[in-house]
């Protein structure tokens, strides 16, 4: 997923936002949200299988099939 800023009529590429643990079919950026203040962006991977419940947890298991995950930058 690709964050761009507009100034005027240009637009410029921010940043390339993406999952640590990218795998098929996991639907990273199926929904997206970003904090009215512009800080935080809250990203959803509906079908992520990982069965990690905190943070900096080993995220690279796929023990809970579909399960899903939000990630926030």
């Amino acid at each position: 997923m690709y964050v761009f800023s507009r100034s005027d009529t240009t637009w410029t590429q921010q940043a390339y936002v993406k999952a640590r643990n990218t795998d098929a079919d996991d639907h990273f950026g199926s929904s997206v949200s970003l904090s009215s203040d512009g800080n935080t962006l809250a990203v959803g991977a509906y079908k992520e299988d990982s069965d990690v419940k905190v943070i900096d947890g080993n995220e690279n298991n796929n023990f809970a099939a579909d399960a899903g995950a939000v990630y926030l930058y």
